[in-house]
Formats: structure tokens, sequence, C-alpha cells
């Protein structure tokens, strides 16, 4: 049997030592944990990327929708070619081409809707006009197709340009019988009632080729 009064007498230097380093080392841990801050970590979550509203949708499909030209011609302050939205009609475009004071809306469809190429041509009070369609995908189809021949072209012919009536189809034919053969297009402004502006709106609709 251990005499623990003997060991004690033995070892209670040791004893007593080594219990308090290990006391002073528990008091060191305790306060040296006690003055250190405990780091608080807050969540942020991780930011939603927004979805585009319906209003930047047609906003970002609007911009890659192609503007279309159209030339304006004939009674207008400002002839050439703009450049507008496909959406666009042809009162849009007159009012930035300003019409001449003698200029005849009569004849000219304000509502139409615009397409690409399109050409419009604005007479004056008075004048003889050839209606005009707005153009379309002409594909490998000839210029000359559906013309009229003003060389050879009878009354009947003459008449199936819009604005010309058998009087004045009568006129080609007189100029013929009188000059000869038209040698071009612009000859026809020499028959009395063809001044420049009808001559604009007929050229896209006669031939002298065969």
């Amino acid at each position: 049997m251990v005499d623990f009064s003997a060991v004690w007498q033995k070892y209670r230097y040791l004893i007593v030592g080594g219990g308090g380093i290990i006391i002073a080392l528990v008091l060191i841990f305790f306060q040296l944990s006690g003055n250190q801050d405990v780091e608080v970590m807050a969540y942020e979550p991780e930011p939603v990327a927004e979805e585009p509203s319906a209003e930047e949708n047609l906003v970002e499909e609007a911009i890659l929708v192609e503007n279309i030209f159209v030339e304006v011609k004939g009674a207008v302050k400002n002839p050439g070619v703009y450049e507008l939205p496909p959406d666009a009609r042809v009162k849009n475009v007159l009012e930035m081409a300003q019409l001449e004071p003698e200029a005849d809306l009569l004849t000219v469809n304000q509502s139409m809707k615009l397409v690409d190429e399109m050409v419009i041509y604005v007479p004056e009070l008075g004048e003889l006009v050839v209606a005009t369609e707005a153009p379309g995908p002409t594909g490998d189809s000839t210029q000359e197709e559906g013309k009229v021949n003003i060389n050879t072209a009878t009354i009947e012919e003459l008449t199936t340009l819009n604005g010309i009536g058998e009087k004045k189809a009568q006129l080609f034919i007189d100029y013929r019988e009188e000059n000869g053969l038209f040698m071009k297009l612009e000859d026809i402004k020499n028959i009395s009632g063809i001044g420049d502006k009808t001559y604009e709106s007929l050229e896209p609709y006669i031939t002298i080729d065969e």
C-alpha cells in the first residue's frame, strides 16, 4: 500500500510548484481569451440581377429595327431623300419636306404607311398627275416591263397613263406625225400642257425603247 504521507514529505515541493505553475497558466489563458474581441460575420446575400422591364425590352427592339429611306419630289420646299422610322406615314415626311403654297394634296394619300425606297411626288394645283405606287422588291424583272412606249403607243394605250385623257393622248400622236419619233423622254415637254412637273410624274411609266 502506497504511503501518501511519505510521498508528500518527499515530493511536496515539486507538487506545490507544479500545481502553482498549472494554476498560473490557466489564469493567463482565461485572461488572454477575455481580451480578444469576437468578430461577428454578418450575412450579406448576393445581389440578384434585375430582369429588364418590358419598356426596356421594347426600346432595345426598336433600336434593332432599321430605318427606311424615302424620296420626296414636286411641290415641296426641301425635296430630297429622308430617313424615317419604319412605322412612319406619308404625312410625316411631308411635314419634314415642307409643302409649297401651290401644292395639291388631293392625289396624295397622307395616311399611307411608308416603305423603303418609296418615292412621293407632290403635284402643283391644276397639274396632271400619274398615280404612283409604293415600290416593292423587283427581283430580276426589267425596268421596262409595263411601261408605255410613247413612240408606238396608240391613243388607247396612252390613256392608260393616269392623268392622260384622249385629248392629251392625241397631242402625243400629233407630235409624232409633225416631228417624228421622240428621241428622248424629255421631248414630251414640247407638247402643250406638259411641263417639268408633269414630265417628272410621267417619266417612270414611259419609254422610247422597243
